[in-house]
């Protein structure tokens, strides 16, 4: 079966399940739903743990052994399997499977691994687990998510935020809730028992944004224009290599003309939409509406002279970074279907 993170504590107390797989990019998330898992098969007896961490020459007998020992104070045994990819191989994959048609019933397995793809989502062993044990798929969360995540996490930390100030919070940490857990913890200490506004907030946390360049698109088809401007910030103060960031809005450029040009020909869009993660996919079919009567060749154009800027060459290349940054600040407000600086 499948179970959302948020929903592993109530799932334990119903009861322990041979095998849980925990997956996702997100390490907080993880760690919390493993913790509650290892937590609950302690309560229950599974006080012995052995920890397996799984490379590309793991040997896949040593998860049987595991499983076949006995302890010797006959105490029950939690397997905690810590993959470094979800693909395992016809070996790993045959020894789980075996594991799964014969568990032990003085053994609980916990599997992490990073996300599941396509191609690991639809395994053998990971149908298996689903069908003997449970799933548990970790996903980042959007925007509007992560706000009521530190909402509700704040108060179960007995803190009092004002609306303003919980929000601030999340354009400060997000994408990153480890940092917004050590700041929700600082926060505890600084003002335990009043209400904190945004102005204490800001006095208070320092910027702990984790962003990449594929942020970019979610924040321009979204046209979140201050999300944008924040994003290009974080990325300018890590130094992030421009030619980088040209290359994920040409990405998203390619992308977008493909499914215009579709539309424009009547041909499907399913497959293009389906190759985009889930958050981004409603966002996209909105752009696609708002991009239909684009200049694209005039896009590509600056897209190319941007390119070429950005790598130090071209005609009338600037070598004022700052120009290149306003640059691929004007690219995006394009690709957002809003008027460009000087245009």
């Amino acid at each position: 079966m499948q179970v959302r993170a948020e929903q592993i504590t109530e799932h334990l107390r119903l009861g322990l399940k041979p095998v849980y797989l925990i997956s996702g990019d997100e390490p907080l998330q993880v760690m919390e739903v493993a913790d509650a898992v290892r937590t609950a098969a302690k309560q229950q007896g599974f006080t012995e743990r052995e920890i397996l961490n799984v490379d590309a020459q793991f040997d896949w007998s040593l998860l049987l052994a595991a499983s076949e020992a006995l302890s010797l104070f006959s105490e029950q045994k939690l397997i905690d399997l810590r993959l470094n990819s979800c693909k395992i191989g016809a070996t790993g994959s045959k020894v789980l499977q075996h594991y799964l048609a014969h568990p032990a019933s003085d053994k609980v397995l916990l599997i992490q691994c990073g996300r599941l793809d396509k191609a690991c989502r639809s395994a053998a062993w990971v149908k298996a687990i689903e069908s003997q044990g449970v799933l548990v798929q970790v996903w980042d969360l959007s925007p509007q998510q992560a706000l009521a995540w530190l909402a509700k996490r704040m108060r179960e930390t007995g803190l009092n935020a004002s609306e303003a100030a919980v929000r601030y919070l999340s354009e400060h940490v997000e994408g990153n809730l480890l940092a917004a857990v050590q700041e929700i913890n600082k926060l505890k200490l600084l003002y335990d028992q009043e209400l904190i506004s945004e102005e204490q907030m800001a006095a208070a946390i320092s910027d702990s944004s984790r962003f990449t360049v594929f942020d970019l698109a979610d924040a321009i088809l979204a046209q979140d224009l201050k999300r944008l401007q924040h994003i290009l910030q974080v990325l300018k103060e890590e130094d992030t290599a421009l030619p980088l960031l040209v290359w994920a809005l040409g990405d998203l450029l390619r992308q977008l003309y493909e499914a215009c040009e579709n539309q424009r020909q009547q041909r499907s869009n399913q497959a293009l939409i389906m190759r985009l993660p889930k958050n981004r996919q409603a966002l996209f079919q909105t752009a696609i509406k708002r991009m239909e009567r684009t200049n694209w060749p005039s896009l590509f154009k600056r897209l190319a002279v941007l390119d070429q800027h950005s790598k130090g060459v071209g005609l009338d290349v600037s070598r004022h970074p700052e120009r290149l940054w306003d640059g691929v600040f004007d690219m995006a407000l394009a690709l957002m279907g809003k008027r460009l600086f000087g245009s």
